[in-house]
């Protein structure tokens, strides 16, 4: 071994102050000593079924993103599934540098990879190279195995019986008369949902229809043509599409009066044999039809806004929701630290489960280490919705926006808030991330 290497092996620092302390700076040094173009050291987070860059040498500010790493691609299974290194050359794949090698190790075992190295140099003998990254990925390998000692289990905040029944059921339990107004959904064939702005309305009738109407389509109607002949023909299509199944009119009072009149009219008198679930904020209409509001409250359902819940039911409320969003990120090892709990548990929510459920998924998409802090908690961005919309929403708009904000803010997180390697990774240019984050909120 050169002499000149020896020390970038051993260092005073182990295990976690190692891997956040030494890690960039050594691995820039023996880059520097092998003659190494380029090069990039990619970690598994603890607890976690992600990878992040740790550490880089030889690219700049701007970066660079290696997309045959994909995960899942043809070259990411075979450096996981290979005990030696991946040797690829230039011409197949686009390298950072032309007229190079690159050289890949996996670092770690098959069934326990910790992630790999990455190095691009100029072609030729590479097997003091192939030696010394081997021993640096052992390193790695040791330092991390200090770091996180025995495999851990994430902490559970909430009992088992309580992750069985989910965030959904457990809320569900706590709206008083819904057990009655599922029943006389059966017989009438329909039902209002009243509740705060942001309260889960549309959730909630999603999940009554899956109890009533069963394997029948649902569907959402989020407009209403203004015309009253289309919109007499649009109701007998929608009834036509969902048969003996469900349609959903979200936000029923700012209808005008002839709206109410023919969706009343339809509705009484129509061949119609499916089901009808009309929601809205509680509080007046806009125009009031007497035989609207009639059927309005013949089976109404009023779902509590998060802040009249009790102080322990919505912190497990909480506990629950965050576990189902941050294992839908793959991160199950991540946890709310006290102040964010606290903090969760102290805020009036003006959207109520929607700003609740934006401020969470936020927080785990941002959050970089294995715990999130009251900072991360955005709530200045209560705005944005990050939550991909379900199938029978037809929302195009709004299904784009929140798809792209949750890609955006990842790459955030991967990349350290660097835009040119963010708009690499994410195939736009800079003025296109640029435009994108001021258009969704997040800059």
């Amino acid at each position: 071994m050169p002499r000149s290497t020896e020390n970038i092996l051993f260092s005073d620092l182990n295990g976690k102050d190692w891997i956040d302390k030494s890690l960039p700076s050594v691995w820039t040094e023996l880059c520097t000593v092998l003659g190494i173009l380029s090069g990039v050291v990619v970690l598994k987070e603890e607890l976690e079924d992600s990878f992040y860059e740790s550490a880089s040498f030889g690219y700049g500010e701007d970066g660079f993103y290696y997309s045959f790493m994909a995960r899942g691609s043809e070259v990411w299974n075979r450096v996981m599934d290979s005990d030696s290194p991946v040797e690829l050359t230039s011409g197949t794949y686009n390298f950072f540098h032309e007229n190079c090698s690159v050289l890949l190790l996996r670092i770690g075992t098959r069934t326990n990879p910790y992630g790999f190295l990455l190095v691009e140099f100029e072609r030729g003998e590479s097997g003091l190279m192939q030696s010394m990254l081997f021993l640096f990925g052992e390193k790695i390998v040791k330092e991390l195995s200090i770091s996180r000692g025995v495999e851990k289990s994430p902490t559970r905040q909430i009992s088992e019986s309580q992750m069985q029944s989910g965030s959904l059921n457990f809320f569900l339990n706590q709206i008083p008369n819904l057990k009655n107004g599922v029943q006389k959904f059966r017989q009438d064939r329909v039902l209002s949902i009243l509740g705060p702005q942001g309260s889960g309305k549309k959730t909630v009738a999603k999940w009554i229809h899956s109890e009533v109407a069963e394997t029948n389509p649902i569907l959402i109607i989020e407009s209403f043509p203004e015309n009253f002949g289309k919109l007499e023909k649009s109701l007998q299509a929608w009834g036509n599409e969902v048969g003996n199944g469900s349609l959903v009119f979200p936000k029923i009072r700012d209808l005008n009066l002839g709206q109410k009149q023919i969706l009343w009219s339809w509705f009484s008198g129509s061949e119609f044999k499916g089901r009808v679930v009309f929601t809205d904020e509680n509080g007046a209409a806009k125009e009031t039809l007497p035989d609207f509001e009639r059927l309005l409250q013949k089976n109404p359902i009023y779902l509590p806004g998060l802040n009249l819940l009790p102080r322990d039911v919505l912190s497990t409320q909480i506990d629950l929701l965050f576990s189902e969003l941050k294992e839908s990120q793959n991160r199950w090892g991540l946890s709310l630290s006290t102040d964010a709990k606290e903090f969760l548990l102290e805020n009036q929510y003006q959207e109520h489960f929607s700003e609740l459920k934006n401020a969470i998924l936020s927080a785990i998409l941002v959050c970089r280490g294995s715990e999130i802090q009251k900072g991360e908690l955005g709530f200045g961005n209560s705005k944005l919705d990050l939550e991909v919309p379900e199938l029978e929403d037809l929302d195009l708009r709004r299904g784009i926006q929140a798809l792209e904000r949750q890609k955006i803010l990842l790459a955030m997180r991967i990349f350290s808030n660097n835009q040119i390697r963010m708009a690499k990774a994410l195939g736009i240019s800079r003025g296109s991330l640029q435009y994108k984050m001021k258009q969704l909120g997040l800059i």
